[in-house]
């Protein structure tokens, strides 16, 4: 080829450019001419090659959520190439760096960000909206306040009022050393305007804003309802966690939205999270590292400057009181297998963990292997301020739990954080006795043998022997990001749940993958345990304030997928103010006809789940969620199902939606609740969308004709994911109710539809 007929390519090239725009996904990338000058034309080539990307800067801009409801939040992600410099216009401006993330900060009307990055060869530009409809008949919220101070270092708390909405928030615990598990709470909030048996807690949308922008914050969960897409950065709810790792001292702005359907309240919280390796965390000496394949030396790869270095293969020697206690961390070799059995973690301030780059990895983790029968980690109650993390936990089929605690009538555990960890072949594999701020993030659980999985705080509201009948403090739960997997449980007769929470209030449950109880349990049971003992008697404490959202739970189970109930009929156990949001609950319930979801709870809120309802003339779930009495604790009442999917497809007698009844040896059914907007589909039809023998209840604009077929999309084709049950026919007519957006986090305007997926 002649040199002319080269120059003559490469300038054919540089007038190539990539655009892609897909809105439903809100992104948008562009690619550049040469020469200088900034490409603004439409025309775009189909492709672009490798070659081709080489010519000139690249800008790849994207949003998490294209729609949020009136006072939401998203975030922006964009990256770019062949860039050196970018600059925003639009609704943000500012120079930016060259790729990044950053919150788009409450939101009342629809907002354009453009971001032009700049090279040796050029420019490009790539712009994204995000659209913020409202809703038919609804009122125009008030403007969300979009500035204002910065919260002041280590703010606790903060409130805001707009109209009747009065938002109160706090950080339970606004500063500490990463990876720091901090609890968020806004249930102090109020609205007069809310009507009816409802609460604040039910019926005011809350959005966070965490304000990471470093690994913590820019990420995926892994598991859940919808893995690879779930941000990290956000949270919905009156109760939010959120785990900050950072390798410096580093402030974070935390944002919190309320809105109510016409008025939004915004106000700002202020964390701070320490370097484990800085001076206000466990520099120099107070950190050990450990090694099994090398002997101590010096600058061991990896290991903090001047830290104290340890050989030995026996992880009861390296986590003796002279290397961990109060003020004090070890970290393990990455790679390496260390053997012992019980060891004790006691003190106040302290940390376990790995070092050698498999940090927040799932690969290369130092292997705590158990050599006897007791388990691995045993954490001391009265400790307090511990974290674990980056650990393989191998049980081997002989010990008894990966992580947990003694039991206890009178002391407890607090501010445990427990992350990236890994638990297989422990009968249990993460259990404590009682706990407050207790948080299980980004871990998995392989099997189980003759105990519960994971259980939380299983000796329950016991009293301190009963002296002065003084209940421990169980406040704040978190189950974060994890894989909880209970295959293997023997079919003894006793229900062995995947994950069981006997007691607690302000708990957090988000993302998380749930499956494989055995023939009785539950995936998830959460009950209101009274005492260890079990006595009949109510404490006067209640279960309350839970946020379940983003999760999957399937494979087998009981009668129940997920419990929010006594664990008996013989127990005046009490739960109320729970959430159950944005889930899929997907297979056969493991007897005939039992229910993907019991609810035995005052003021329990069901909205935006997708229930996938298989089964036979032998095993089926009768209903997606049933609520009603079970014992002697009090019937249930305000309770809301809305905008729930339920797919039934193969045609099984008597299955339905949504039940307020008696069935299946139940007792009262609900009073004073409501069901709307819930989409059910079962060939051949002949079953109600909602069955209601409960008394002052609302059921309207549900599926009038279930035999009618959505067209569900079922894009991944086995029904796996929100997206496959977007549905395309009969999903429309439904009416406003207590929430804007659907389980995606698409605005339901100007179209209210019936199920948890906007058409």
């Amino acid at each position: 080829m002649s040199r002319a007929s080269t120059r003559k390519l490469r300038s054919m090239r540089s007038l190539r450019f990539l655009l892609v725009c897909a809105p439903s996904i809100a992104l948008c990338a562009c690619g550049p001419s040469m020469g200088g000058t900034e490409s603004t034309s439409a025309n775009a080539a189909a492709a672009s090659s490798t070659a081709d990307a080489a010519f000139g800067p690249t800008v790849n801009i994207r949003a998490i959520r294209s729609n949020v409801p009136a006072g939401g939040i998203t975030t922006l992600i964009w990256s770019s190439a062949n860039t050196t410099a970018c600059q925003a216009s639009g609704a943000w401006s500012d120079d930016k760096p060259v790729s990044g993330t950053q919150s788009t900060g409450p939101l009342t009307a629809d907002a354009t960000y453009t971001l032009r990055c700049s090279g040796a060869q050029g420019s490009a530009t790539g712009s994204v909206t995000v659209s913020v409809p409202i809703p038919a008949g609804t009122p125009t919220p008030e403007p969300a306040p979009t500035s204002g101070p910065a919260p002041t270092s280590g703010q606790a708390s903060c409130s805001s009022t707009s109209g009747p909405l009065a938002l109160k928030a706090g950080a339970v615990r606004g500063s500490g050393i990463s990876p720091l598990l901090t609890f968020f709470d806004a249930t102090g909030t109020t609205d007069s305007s809310l009507t009816g048996n409802t609460t604040a807690f039910q019926d005011v949308s809350y959005t966070w804003n965490f304000g990471d922008s470093g690994s913590s914050g820019t990420s995926a969960w892994r598991y859940g309802a919808n893995p690879g897409k779930s941000d990290r950065n956000t949270a919905s709810g009156a109760v939010a966690a959120h785990l900050y790792t950072a390798g410096a001292d580093t402030s974070y702005t935390v944002t919190v939205t309320a809105y109510d359907g016409k008025n939004t309240a915004v106000c700002r919280l202020a964390v701070s999270a320490y370097d484990p390796a800085g001076a206000k965390g466990f520099a120099g000496k107070k950190t050990t590292c450990v090694s099994a394949s090398e002997k101590p030396a010096a600058g061991m790869a990896g290991c903090p400057a001047e830290a104290a270095v340890l050989h030995t293969a026996s992880f009861n020697t390296a986590l003796d009181p002279a290397h961990l206690g109060s003020g004090k961390r070890v970290l393990f070799k990455c790679g390496d297998t260390f053997t012992g059995d019980h060891a004790s973690l006691d003190g106040t301030t302290w940390s376990v963990g790995a070092y050698g780059s498999c940090e927040g990895t799932q690969t290369g983790r130092p292997i705590l292997r158990d050599s006897g029968t007791a388990g691995e980690l045993d954490v001391s109650l009265s400790s307090g301020d511990g974290r674990i993390a980056d650990l393989d936990l191998e049980g081997n089929g002989t010990a008894s739990m990966g992580v947990g605690t003694p039991a206890s009538n009178s002391r407890i555990s607090y501010q445990m954080t427990l992350y990236n960890l890994r638990s297989n072949g422990n009968s249990s594999s993460y259990s404590w006795s009682q706990g407050a701020q207790w948080g299980l993030v980004d871990s998995v659980m392989t099997g189980m043998r003759t105990s519960i999985g994971t259980f939380a705080n299983y000796n329950e509201n016991n009293p301190h022997t009963w002296s002065g009948n003084v209940v421990n403090n169980l406040d704040y739960q978190a189950l974060l990001g994890n894989d909880f997997n209970g295959a293997g449980a023997p079919n003894n007769g006793s229900g062995l749940e995947t994950v069981r929470i006997s007691a607690g209030r302000f708990c957090v449950i988000e993302n998380n993958t749930f499956k494989n109880a055995n023939d009785i349990g539950a995936t998830l049971k959460v009950h209101n345990g009274n005492t260890n003992n079990s006595s009949s008697a109510w404490t006067g404490i209640y279960t309350e304030f839970l946020e379940i959202s983003g999760n999957w739970f399937g494979g087998t189970s009981g009668a129940q997928y997920v419990e929010t109930s006594p664990q008996n009929a013989a127990d005046d156990e009490r739960l109320r103010n729970i959430v159950f949001e944005a889930n899929v609950v997907s297979g056969s319930t493991g007897v005939q006809g039992g229910r993907q979801v019991l609810v035995s709870a005052v003021n329990e809120t069901v909205r935006n789940n997708v229930f996938y309802m298989p089964g036979d003339a032998a095993r089926y779930p009768i209903y997606a969620v049933q609520a009603a009495q079970r014992g002697i604790e009090p019937p249930p009442s305000g309770v809301e199902a809305y905008n729930n999917t339920c797919y039934a497809p193969n045609a099984v007698a008597s299955q339905g939606c949504i039940g307020f009844t008696s069935d299946g040896g139940l007792k009262t059914p609900p009073t004073k609740s409501s069901a709307r907007n819930n989409l059910f589909h079962v060939p051949g039809g002949g079953h109600p969308t909602v069955a209601d023998a409960g008394i002052g209840n609302t059921v309207s604009n549900n599926s009038a004709s279930p035999a009618d077929n959505p067209a569900f999309a079922n894009r991944n084709g086995n029904f796996s994911s929100f997206s496959d049950f977007r549905p395309a026919a009969n999903f429309s007519g439904a009416a406003a109710v207590p929430v804007w957006y659907d389980a995606l986090g698409e605005s339901w305007a100007p179209v209210w539809d019936l199920g948890a997926v906007h058409h």
